[in-house]
């Protein structure tokens, strides 16, 4: 007999922090801003035809975000700002996310073989100042601040704004009530010194919410696909989970060239462990293989051609899956004190697929991979982030033939 562990994501619930950080928050009343504490992000790439970067971000946090809640990203060039579906999200989480399968020696096995958000320079925007060289600017008249497509985009004000001091920013984004914590300070002027124009968005939705910011998408000239962590240090929980997708012609890993690396970790080392919210070791394995990497580096959970997911019917979703022949599924986790580098991706042919289904036998040494499909159970990070508790299904394997 073997089970099919999987487990849904967990809401960490440390002390509250004392500012909002990477978050700007304002919508606290005559109190202050309210702190609003992230405590885990999802991230989806699409290299497009046209020579552009989409991301897709979705925040996990602690708590419903207050209205005038603000959010500020780093960005290179004049990016285009939307809104996505949390259902885009959770269909492709759950299609590519990791599963265990728990056997014994004395059960059947499975039968059968074992088989930046722009931090990086812009490619039509290297070198330049970040607020000079692109169409539509202005100057504020607070000055030292130029000013691009204010907006409304679904439930957000936005605006892209480049400044000639971290100064002049923090006055601009103050002036027009976004709250900015002093210990923001030093973050904002590491991305002006290094050219970037910052995205803002402030929720102020136009009806009642319950508080739940829907993700948004940056679409941006570029390259390589980069997560701005540096900044999400300011107002992360002890532990952060952060999950990437990344959709393009072929395999994804991170860049050569920069500090982050692939790790290959040993699922058999993974074992069930009823105490933990995830009721296996996971978290403990990677957390232990990422601490190695000095925090980092990333797990790769699922590399694969796009017609390997499965289950897709959210419009947006089966577009990525359409669009791109490949999809490269990473996870880490990290500590506030390792988010010093904004960690960067590019795409090549020469990596190997990864298969999300591992095969862990109690009583040997060594994990197998089974090449089919699964069906039935819970994955992990399968269900929308947010979502406190976990289920463990013990239940009967099926393979499908392919």
């Amino acid at each position: 007999m073997g089970a099919l562990v999987a487990f849904a994501a967990i809401v960490l619930r440390p002390e509250p922090a004392a500012a909002c950080g990477g978050f700007l928050c304002d919508g606290g009343g005559p109190a202050g801003p309210t702190p609003v504490v992230q405590a885990g992000e999802r991230v989806m790439f699409e290299e497009r035809d046209d020579g552009t970067i989409r991301a897709y971000v979705q925040i996990r946090y602690q708590q419903g975000a207050p209205v005038g809640f603000s959010w500020l990203v780093p960005v290179m060039g004049v990016p285009e700002l939307g809104v996505a579906d949390a259902a885009t999200f959770d269909q492709l989480d759950d299609a590519s996310s990791p599963q265990f399968r728990f056997v014994n020696n004395t059960g059947g096995g499975l039968g059968g073989s074992s088989s930046g958000v722009g931090c990086g320079a812009a490619a039509s925007d290297a070198g330049g100042r970040a607020g000079e060289g692109a169409p539509g600017a202005f100057e504020d008249d607070d000055g030292g601040v130029r000013v691009w497509n204010e907006s409304r985009v679904g439930d957000y004000t936005t605006a892209v704004i480049a400044g000639e001091t971290g100064e002049a920013v923090r006055d601009w984004l103050r002036a027009n009530d976004y709250d900015i914590p002093e210990r923001a300070s030093e973050i904002i002027d590491h991305y002006v010194y290094t050219n970037h124009r910052f995205a803002a968005f402030r929720y102020d939705p136009l009806e009642a919410s319950d508080g739940t910011l829907p993700p948004i998408t940056i679409t941006y000239d570029g390259t390589k696909p980069c997560v701005p962590i540096k900044i999400t240090a300011i107002a992360s929980v002890p532990v952060l989970d952060i999950m990437v997708l990344a959709f393009g012609d072929g395999r994804a890993v991170p860049d050569p060239a920069g500090e982050y690396v692939e790790i290959a970790l040993d699922y058999q080392s993974v074992g069930i462990d009823f105490t933990t919210p995830t009721q296996t070791t996971y978290w403990e394995e990677v957390d232990a293989a990422v601490s190695e990497t000095g925090g980092h580096g990333w797990v790769v959970e699922h590399a694969s051609s796009t017609t390997m997911l499965e289950g897709l019917t959210d419009p947006e979703a089966v577009a990525l899956a359409s669009n791109n022949a490949y999809v490269t599924r990473f996870y880490t986790r990290m500590t506030p004190d390792q988010m010093d580098i904004d960690p960067e991706f590019v795409f090549t042919d020469d990596y190997a697929d990864v298969n999300r289904l591992h095969v862990i036998d109690l009583n040997v040494t060594t994990a197998s991979t089974d090449s089919g499909s699964v069906s039935g159970g819970l994955r992990f990070a399968g269900a929308p982030f947010g979502l406190a508790g976990v289920a463990l299904f013990l239940r009967r394997f099926r393979r499908r033939r392919r």
